[in-house]
């Protein structure tokens, strides 16, 4: 009699295992693991935080391994990789001069220049780096003993570094002997000399806009007068008095109180408070560095920035000249964070909040990959009035819009969707309904 279930019993667990496999390729893995592809083509898979692989176009990858421990990135024909933040290795991708960089700073220099010359350097001992610290090429004999630096035609040698040192270039003629002596001529603009730095320190200004010269002697008194300022030192660098057309400067003492008007504008009673205005940037604080209120202006709209470090961050860009879709006075993007608790961004028609929210900078993109779903244990999103909710890692989830109501309670387990006139139920993890085919 058993015997002649055995087939429809086999029958029906196969039927309910491929069902449920199927079913379970469905359930949402967060925050351990993620696979998502868009339409444009761009995708993102992660088993977090150990690794992930962002595709962001055709010509752009990059795959993180416990980030920040290592990190490979593409771009094109050129890729990057980065371990922790001393080792670096780069392939440009240049075939021609096949020039290529490895790195672990400080120890370890070698690769292949954009010109196709091979090099090595081990730090201290000795060699040659291309394209480093915005120089051309960087040489050196047991650091500090020798140091030679080129950028363009500009040459630098130094011995003992950085006592001694020569530079040479066109219009260029720098020597130091620190601190007993130095000076820097740069053709046709100044002549600059220093003895017994930082006590005596000499200018002349040879250029036709603004020529001029004077001294400073160190802790007594100082004046240099150009044909458009006249400043003055008593107690250098403490006190300070500057005048000309368009600006003035008192420092009274530095850095404790300095006021300026005209181009600048600057009142600093430090650390208490501080305002400083120069081109499209403010700056302003109290009680520094604890409280910024910083102001960016663009050519549409302005930045505010206002911090309680390290607790509160806020930012807003408001628009200032008409733009399409907004009116003078509107808020393009917003964002708050209270640390370690929430935070909250709206950027056009998107918006997001969430707790907790642990990293104290804002959206940093490794953090975003690898670490932030673990701690975050509810997410609210809004996209063009599409609104949803996530909690304890998706073990609660609830989207609903214009045309679609969704929930989904333990990853699956149970759940609901409905969108249009189609509706249809879920339970332990298979879907059943109308004009929905299970999975």
């Amino acid at each position: 009699m058993a015997g002649r279930f055995i087939i429809p019993v086999q029958l029906l667990l196969f039927v309910v295992l491929v069902a449920a496999g199927r079913a379970f390729a469905q359930i949402d893995g967060d925050p351990l693991y993620v696979n998502k592809v868009e339409t444009n083509g761009a995708s993102f898979y992660a088993w977090r935080p150990f690794y992930s692989s962002t595709v962001e176009d055709a010509e752009r990858w990059r795959k993180d391994y416990v980030w920040p421990i290592y990190t490979r990135k593409g771009f094109k024909e050129e890729t990057y990789s980065r371990t922790l933040f001393f080792g670096f290795s780069t392939d440009f991708g240049d075939e021609e001069t096949g020039r290529d960089r490895n790195w672990i700073i400080p120890i370890w220099f070698s690769g292949t220049s954009a010109e196709g010359d091979d090099y090595l350097a081990v730090f201290p001992f000795g060699g040659t780096i291309h394209e480093f610290l915005g120089r051309d090429s960087v040489s050196f004999v047991l650091f500090p003993i020798y140091y030679q630096s080129q950028i363009n035609d500009l040459q630098t040698k130094t011995y003992i570094w950085p006592l001694i040192s020569r530079t040479t270039g066109e219009g260029v003629d720098r020597r130091s002997f620190i601190p007993f002596y130095a000076s820097n001529e740069l053709e046709g603009e100044f002549v600059k000399k220093y003895y017994l730095w930082p006590i005596l320190s000499t200018v002349e200004y040879t250029n036709e806009r603004n020529p001029g010269g004077g001294f400073i002697l160190v802790p007594i008194y100082g004046r240099i007068k150009t044909e458009r300022a006249d400043n003055h030192w008593l107690v250098p660098p403490f006190f300070r008095y500057m005048s000309s057309e368009p600006q003035w400067i008192v420092h009274a003492p530095w850095p404790f109180i300095q006021l300026a008007d005209g181009e600048m504008h600057k009142r600093i009673f430090w650390p208490f408070y501080g305002k400083k205005s120069l081109g499209t940037q403010t700056k302003q604080y109290w009680l520094w560095p604890l409280v910024w209120n910083n102001k960016t202006d663009y050519a549409r709209h302005e930045q505010h920035r206002k911090r309680l470090v390290p607790f509160v961050h806020y930012q807003a860009d408001v628009v200032t000249k008409p733009t399409k879709g907004y009116e003078v006075g509107d808020a393009v993007s917003r964002y708050w964070k209270i640390w370690p608790l929430m935070s909250w961004e709206r950027n056009l028609e998107r918006s997001r909040f969430r707790t907790l929210d642990l990293w104290p900078m804002r959206n940093t993109p490794g953090i975003e990959r690898n670490w932030a779903p673990w701690w975050t244990l509810y997410r609210r999103m809004d996209v063009e009035g599409e609104v949803g909710h996530h909690l304890l890692w998706g073990l609660y989830r609830q989207t609903h819009g214009e045309d679609v109501f969704e929930w989904s309670l333990l990853k699956g387990f149970a759940g609901y969707k409905k969108s249009g006139n189609n509706s249809r139920y879920r339970f332990l993890f298979m879907w059943f309904g109308d004009g929905e085919t299970q999975p």
